[in-house]
This record gives structure tokens, sequence and C-alpha cells, in this order.
């Protein structure tokens, strides 16, 4: 054998081994789960059309398909009435308990300095229809240890955003005589 088919015969080789490597690692790459692959969880039965829906309180609606009825919350209606316990100052605000003069409403945190309400730091709707039984109020500027606040209701006025969804909007109506206060500490 000539050395000119030796050096032939060892890059035919080589190409072989290299194009073995490079198939294997496209192999790989391409067949291995992608880290950001979603897994899509239905609640009831799993030829459903559409699933029933948990809101982001863990409170669960109807199955839209009537294959399966999920259980609904009721939430507590009457007077009105809730109860909010001093707590550390921070972004949330969790709520003691409550029994919500309307069906459908906004509970909201507001500044109180003993006499007069202020200004509005975040509100949670509640709705008997959807499910919503709000558990703690995320606020938009937190709130100062020391400081006191304010816990009330609105009405609900139904306005709807641009994307669909109802917002807490000026129509809403402070419901009046219905108050806890708490302190941030």
């Amino acid at each position: 054998m000539s050395e000119q088919e030796k050096q032939e015969g060892q890059k035919t080789v080589v190409a072989f081994i290299a194009g073995l490597l490079i198939g294997g690692l496209l192999v790989w790459v391409f067949s291995s789960p992608t880290p950001t692959e979603v897994v899509e969880e239905t609640l009831g039965d799993t030829n459903t059309e559409e699933p029933a829906t948990v809101d982001r309180n863990n409170n669960t609606n109807v199955d839209t398909n009537g294959d399966e009825e999920v259980a609904v919350p009721t939430l507590p209606t009457g007077d009105g009435a809730i109860t909010v316990n001093n707590q550390a100052a921070g972004a949330v605000v969790a709520l003691a308990s409550a029994e919500f003069p309307t069906a459908e409403g906004w509970v909201a945190i507001r500044d109180y300095d003993g006499e007069n309400v202020g200004g509005i730091l975040g509100a949670a709707r509640y709705s008997q229809s959807q499910g919503l039984i709000p558990q703690e109020v995320e606020l938009l500027r937190a709130t100062v240890s020391g400081s006191l606040y304010a816990v009330v209701f609105f009405t609900e006025d139904g306005v709807v955003n641009a994307d669909g969804k109802l917002e807490f909007s000026a129509g809403d109506k402070q419901i009046d005589g219905i108050m806890a206060t708490f302190k941030a500490e």
C-alpha cells in the first residue's frame, strides 16, 4: 500500500468518526426535553375541552364544559365586617376574617390618620360568581412600620380594561360604615 493511499484511508476514518460524533451530538441536542416545556393541568375529566380554572387565591370555579362540577367556595355575605390583625409592615396585608357586604366588589387598604382615610395602597376583588374570596391584599405601596391603615369595601361598577379584565375604577364607591383598622409593626 502506498503512502498516499494510507493517508487517504486515515482521512476517511477521521471523517467517518467526526461525522458520527457530530451526528450523535445533534441527536442528543434535539431529543433532550427543553427546560421551558409547559405541562398543562386540568381539573376533572381529562377529556374536557375547557378545564376548570383556579384563581391566584386557589379558589376553584365550575368546569365550563358541564362534564364535572367543581365546588365553588361560598362568599360569606351579610352586613359586612372585616378583621385585620396588626402585622409586620410590607407589600401584602393578610385579612383575618371577612363578611362581605355585597356579592361583587373590592376590599381595599387605605392610609388612615386616626380620623380620615387617605389614599388607596391596594385592593383585591371579591366575587361570588367567580369564587374569588381574598385572603390577602397585595399593595402597590408598602405599609410603613408604626402607621395606621384602614380596610374598607368598595362597590363593583363593572369596568373592563382593554385586556378584557375587570379593574378597580373611579366609578367604584366606598361602602360607608364598614371599616377596620390595623397598625403596621
